[in-house]
């Protein structure tokens, strides 16, 4: 599929990763604009899943730690995805206030999750 869309495209051969790469990326796709405020908003009251997925992912780039405690709670968000971006996001902070929470996350129902959160931990702990 993807090589098809490279023929299709006129991007020159040297040229075609960063598109893809674009692709995949998720988060990208909202806007640098947003506030953390209104990305903390968007993870805890977004219309869906998705929107609050990519909200948690959007606040793990920016790093910010003013999103640490929303992203606790979305430990706790009944959608697998919105609990995986939420473990991600805390383990890019790497704030300390997030330890016992992600303690808690590796007893999560799904195994991504729990990965996730064993993930986040060791770059909060330094492993």
């Amino acid at each position: 599929m993807v090589s098809k869309r490279i023929k299709k495209s006129k991007i020159p051969v040297h040229d075609t990763v960063e598109p893809v790469r674009k692709e995949a990326t998720g988060p990208s796709d909202i806007p640098a604009e947003k506030s953390v405020e209104q990305l903390i908003q968007e993870l805890l009251k977004g219309p869906d899943e998705i929107v609050r997925s990519n909200a948690a992912g959007a606040l793990g780039h920016r790093k910010s730690e003013k999103a640490v405690g929303s992203l606790i709670l979305a430990l706790k968000d009944k959608h697998v995805y919105v609990r995986h971006g939420a473990a991600w996001a805390l383990g890019e902070i790497r704030s300390e206030k997030a330890i016992d929470a992600l303690k808690l996350a590796l007893n999560d129902e799904d195994e991504i999750t729990r990965g996730k959160a064993a993930e986040a931990l060791g770059k909060i702990q330094g492993h």
